[in-house]
């Protein structure tokens, strides 16, 4: 009798206690099929921007994917990878190690940009999906995810981060800017778009149709409660440049299967006395001169809109031609990704037995076109003697044609 007592309370617990798990899953898929579900306690903390495979040449060799994010989590938050086949049929999980975090004058932002790493070497199918959470929390199905990009592998490829397309662009002169990269033999050029005019627009989605442009997306609506923007008028002195440095850590991702990267703007171009390729100049002068080079920062010139139009129409290039010694201000790199560990808009850190090389007196500098910079040190902007630079014009004819022909195409002359 006490043996039969004592099963029937064995089956009678047991009972219970399946009711009790049936009552927990319907009320968390109750609670999914609502919009909430109650692992992602990151959605509002974390903003994950985009998730890109270590650049292989086929899936089955990739080892880790990297997560870019702009990070308001507590400090020493630690977090685990949610990673997901195709449907969410299959999924592992893995430790979320830093790569990177950013550091911007030592500032405090609301968000820091940082990218995390998730090592699948041990996964038996292909990654397509993948989230964070906290650590100890499940990852199930309903968690925020993105889908993983799998970049292409160009050996002795060059490619361009042009970082965020925003607000207004002249659609004549972003046409020159890609025109002059195919001149300089650029395989791929980034960049993330957030909202931009009509022509400008149209300007893009030729250039992504023709094979050189790669475009990313970036919210419109900024995460987080500051408020910011990239306009000069709503730019925030400790978060934007974090915000900023999510497109570069998403050039640097996309583009660590390529020879060599450069990160300049579209009012930007870097120049060559002779106009020879950013390839040939990296491997005929540059390589030759600096084996151990990781990256080479260059000069700048500043091609002042301010001072006027003293050149020929209707190409920027040609039409400003009055412009400052070159300055080692506002600088920008040209770097090796297989020898380079971490970058922003205008530093490299080399891995080690690397080094970054200033070309203070080479002969290739940055062609800035801009008008005076609102700072201390252009107080007296309007006031230097400028030098009258006609470099460009040896390009004109050439540039001016391809402008034309690729305005034509795109049917906004």
């Amino acid at each position: 009798m006490n043996g039969k007592k004592c099963r029937t309370k064995i089956y009678v617990i047991f009972f219970i206690v399946l009711l009790f798990c049936i009552s927990l899953m319907r009320k968390n898929t109750n609670e999914t099929e609502n919009g909430y579900c109650p692992s992602d306690t990151l959605f509002e903390t974390v903003y994950i921007f985009n998730a890109i495979a270590d650049a292989k040449l086929e899936w089955k060799s990739v080892e880790y994917i990297v997560i870019n994010v702009l990070d308001g989590s507590i400090f020493q938050s630690v977090f685990e990878c949610c990673i997901f086949g195709d449907n969410k049929s299959n999924m592992h999980r893995s430790m979320a190690v830093v790569k990177d975090t950013f550091q911007h004058r030592f500032m405090q932002p609301e968000l820091t940009a940082k990218q995390y790493v998730c090592y699948i070497e041990n996964i038996t199918f292909k990654a397509m999906h993948i989230g964070l959470v906290e650590i100890g929390n499940s990852c199930d199905p309903c968690v925020t995810t993105t889908t993983i990009i799998y970049p292409v592998v160009m050996e002795h490829g060059a490619g361009v981060c042009a970082k965020i397309a925003f607000n207004y662009l002249n659609h004549t002169t972003l046409i020159e800017w890609f025109e002059y990269q195919i001149l300089m033999d650029v395989d791929t050029v980034v960049v993330m778009l957030q909202y931009i005019n009509d022509r400008a627009f149209r300007v893009l989605e030729y250039y992504k149709q023709k094979g050189l442009l790669t475009i990313l997306p970036y919210p419109v609506t900024m995460p987080g409660k500051t408020d910011r923007g990239f306009e000069s008028s709503n730019w925030h002195f400790e978060q934007s440049n974090h915000d900023e440095q999510i497109a570069v850590y998403t050039c640097q991702a996309f583009l660590e299967g390529y020879e060599l990267v450069t990160i300049i703007d579209f009012d930007e171009f870097i120049v060559h006395e002779q106009f020879i390729s950013y390839k040939t100049m990296l491997k005929t002068e540059l390589l030759p001169l600096y084996p151990q080079a990781a990256a080479f920062t260059f000069n700048v010139s500043f091609f002042i809109t301010d001072w006027g139009v003293s050149g020929v129409y209707p190409l920027l290039t040609s039409q400003y031609i009055k412009r400052t010694n070159p300055r080692f201000e506002r600088y920008k790199n040209m770097y090796i990704p297989k020898r380079t560990q971490h970058v922003n808009t205008h530093e490299v850190q080399p891995k080690p037995g690397y080094i970054r090389v200033s070309l203070r007196f080479h002969n290739v500098v940055l062609h800035h076109y801009r008008k005076c910079p609102h700072d201390l040190n252009w107080k007296y902007c309007m006031y230097i003697t400028p030098i009258i630079d006609k470099k460009m014009h040896t390009l004109m004819s050439r540039l001016f044609i391809n402008v034309m022909a690729s305005k034509e195409q795109i049917g906004i002359i």
